[in-house]
């Protein structure tokens, strides 16, 4: 029973989703943008609304966060699937290493799991710089990290394009170095499916014409 109500549930959030439609019937790297809100600014509900968006090749979107609270939010292209990264980076640190908490005297603190003598290191946890910063994956396999609010032309042939974490205006800085937009311009025509890797069933399509 609860595997039909949620299928239930599933399909009609589906089916209220609206599909925008870009009208020009020429493409144009000058045309506005086309704006996808990563988030609800009224509701506690992680969407990108409209979930699908259609434009003409050549035509730009821009993502943006309107929550009211720092709540972040990536816009994720996985174009190959062995591209595939993880929030969390676990990575081998010196035991003698000493981390100074920022700002002093806050409540923050590093995730340290201690290792042993005979290896001298200890292991960190930190945030994974492919989800949290800008990046690009080429066809080559080639990483390339983007500035903040960045406009990136997509040419169908990447591996990976990520957004970065995206606050809201104003609330970027509760997790110093995120952004608040993200643009990217679409070449080529095809189906470009995307996610929120911090809430993976947060979901999304752009259809290029």
């Amino acid at each position: 029973m609860k595997t039909i109500t949620l299928l239930i549930i599933s399909t009609a959030i589906l089916l209220a989703t609206p599909v925008l439609q870009m009208t020009s019937n020429h493409a144009s790297a000058t045309t506005s943008p086309t704006i996808v809100q990563a988030g609800e600014a009224t509701t506690p509900l992680a969407v990108f609304s409209p979930q699908t968006v259609e434009i003409n090749a050549g035509e730009s979107i821009t993502w943006t966060n309107p929550t009211k609270v720092a709540e972040p939010h990536t816009v994720t292209f996985f174009l190959d699937n062995n591209t595939v990264a993880g929030i969390v980076s676990p990575l081998s640190v010196s035991n003698t290493t000493k981390f100074m908490i920022l700002p002093p005297g806050s409540n923050n603190e590093p995730i340290l799991l201690p290792g042993d003598n005979k290896t001298g290191m200890n292991t960190i946890i930190a945030v994974n710089a492919r989800i949290f910063n800008p990046a690009t994956i080429d066809s080559q396999g080639a990483v390339s990290y983007l500035n903040l609010n960045s406009n990136y032309s997509m040419t169908g042939a990447e591996k990976y394009v990520n957004s970065g974490w995206i606050l809201p205006e104003g609330l970027e800085q509760q997790y110093p170095g995120s952004g608040n937009t993200f643009t990217v311009t679409f070449e080529k025509p095809g189906t470009y499916d995307y996610l929120c890797v911090i809430h993976p069933w947060m979901v999304g399509s752009v259809r290029v014409r």
